[in-house]
This record gives structure tokens, sequence and C-alpha cells, in this order.
């Protein structure tokens, strides 16, 4: 029989798209925790994050009438990202239309088409996370972006560039140091090689960080790096591996994780190489749009093409609240 392209959308939205959002969930380990656990955004032309960090207002001990402070302190209540939108698309063209008659075949051919798609979703995503972009540009922001190095010369990653509206200039009257990630470069020397992480120069390094990311019981929830730098700290527990329940819900998700403190410590292989990321994921996050959260549109026929083309969409943005209790290391090891 021919297709029927309105039971084939409905087929599509019902069965297939369900599958694909869970299976793109799963692709890596950052898409698993973040875009898992994203939060329906308000509609309006910006997304908004309330933060969880601000200047204290004006405070002090007294006695009788001693005259208080009462002068007026300049607090950020919302970090403002820009709305990023995100598409793949299932196309059936004619000539396929044609040859696929069955009812069995189509239903093959269909699966093929989402299997496509899916994987273009997750190196779409899993590509952007790990971006030096910012959000002046199409996708949302990377955490080379949100984790810049003042060493960093593009306008896109120096600590001089905005992030969610507010400057990280350090200038008196229009920068906030405070809303700086933690950024840390190794010493190459020492780990140009697997073999430099033998006096435990590893454990050293995600010591410095982890402790640059903590204030007091608030703490990294995730570590992310390499296959290489996985090896090496697993290679530095001496056959001590520290595994948890957190651990064990990620190896039920298909991830292999270590422990540090509490924190997963899991490989993902979109992570740069030499690199470690540290991630407290109560402050940082997807939005998206109610609306358009992986959303299917029907198979519809462009009057120029002898095709149907139906559309995957997502709109959203990648926020944070307070990228000082997120860091980053480079210069790890990059050769066994």
């Amino acid at each position: 029989m021919a297709l029927d392209y309105d039971n084939l959308s409905a087929l599509t939205k019902d069965k297939y798209i369900p599958l694909l959002v869970d299976n793109v969930f799963k692709t890596n380990i950052l898409t698993h925790r973040l875009l898992r656990k994203s939060k329906a955004a308000a509609s309006g032309n910006k997304v908004l994050q309330p933060l969880e960090y601000g200047k204290a207002a004006a405070k002090g001990f007294y006695s009788g009438y001693d005259v208080m402070d009462t002068s007026p302190t300049e607090v950020f209540t919302d970090a403002v990202y820009n709305w990023k939108q995100a598409y793949v698309t299932v196309s059936i063209s004619g000539k396929e239309e044609a040859i696929n008659s069955g009812p069995e075949r189509v239903v093959d051919l269909l699966e093929a088409k989402i299997k496509n798609a899916e994987k273009s979703i997750k190196d779409l995503f899993g590509d952007q996370l790990y971006g030096v972009q910012g959000d002046s540009d199409a996708g949302f922001i990377g955490l080379k972006h949100i984790i810049a190095s003042p060493s960093d010369s593009s306008a896109e990653t120096a600590v001089g560039g905005k992030l969610g509206g507010i400057s990280r200039m350090s200038t008196a009257n229009s920068g906030y140091e405070w809303w700086r990630g933690n950024v840390a470069t190794a010493d190459s020397d020492v780990f140009n090689t697997l073999a430099g992480s033998g006096d435990n120069s590893i454990q050293r390094e995600m010591r410095e960080m982890y402790g640059k990311c903590s204030v007091g019981s608030d703490q990294p929830s995730l570590i992310i790096t390499d296959q290489i730098n996985f090896d090496c700290y697993e290679e530095s527990l001496s056959g001590q591996k520290r595994f948890g329940p957190s651990s064990s819900a990620l190896a039920d998700a298909g991830f292999q994780a270590l422990k540090y403190r509490g924190a997963d410590v899991v490989v993902d292989d979109k992570c740069p190489a030499g690199e470690m990321f540290f991630l407290n994921e109560k402050y940082i996050g997807f939005r998206h749009h109610s609306k358009r959260n992986f959303a299917f549109e029907g198979f519809q026929k462009p009057v120029n093409q002898d095709a149907r083309i139906a559309k995957i969409l997502w709109l959203g943005a990648l926020t944070v609240s307070n990228p000082s209790m997120l860091g980053r290391i480079s210069g790890l090891a990059e050769a066994y």
C-alpha cells in the first residue's frame, strides 16, 4: 500500500520520538545528566535564570543609637540568556516512497530514518557542550565559554566576555569577578603522558580544583574527563576503586564511573583531550520551552522538492546561576 503520511506522522510521534529522546539523553554523560533534568522556562524574549550568588546588603553590628549603613547595594537577581533553536529533519524522498510500498518496508524505512536523526542530534548536542561559543552564537553556550581562562584571547572565551548578560571584567564599575569559573593548567612536563601520574599528580590537581569549586558542604557532583585521564585517575587509586550508589545508577544507564570525594568521575568521549571539568549540577542546567522540547512536526511536502520532510525541534538554553562553583583543568595527559 502507499505511504499514509498522517498515520506515519502519528506513529513517529507516539512510538519513535519517545525512544529517540531517551536515547539522546543516554548518548554521553552531560546530556544524560543535564538534558534529562531540563526545566521548562517561562515564555519571553529571553531565558531568565535566577542567580545563586549575590552581593550582600549592608550589614554589621551596632550598639544603642549607632547609625546604620543604609546605602543601597546593587544586586543582580537574574542572568539573561538567549533562546537557542535546534532541529533535525526526517525526510523521505519520492523515490523512497515509490519503492517502499509494503507496510513492513515502510516501518523499516522509518526506523532507519529515525536512527539517523537520533545520531545527528547526539553529535549536535555533544559537540556543542564543550565548545567555546558564547551567547551571541547560534547554538547554546559551551563549557569553555562558561569556565573561561584569563589567558584566552578569543573574544568569546575571554574573562571579559559576558556570561548571562553579566560582565566578568575586574573593573570596579562594570565587572564582577565573582561571576567567573575556576581555571587551572596542569604542568605539561608532568602530564605529557600517563606515566607522569605515578606520584599521584592527577590527584593533586583534582584536589586543588575540587577545593576551588567547594564552599563548605556545597561541592562538585560531577567530574568529567577523557578516557586517558580517567585511566590516569583509576591507576592512581592503587586498586582501591571507589564506587557508590550514584555510580551504580550511572552504570545502569550505560556509563562507567569512579568516585572522588563523593563526586562521580566519568568519561565523556566528547570531552577535549587533556581536560577535566568539575561541575556542581545545582548551578548549571538546560531550560527548555514547553512547546519545543524535541517536539515533532509531521511530514509535509515542500513545493520545490519531490520529498516528504518532518522536523524535530528544540528551543531552550544552557544556563548557569553560579559559575564560581564550576572548574576546568587543562594540560593533563594526552597520551599513554
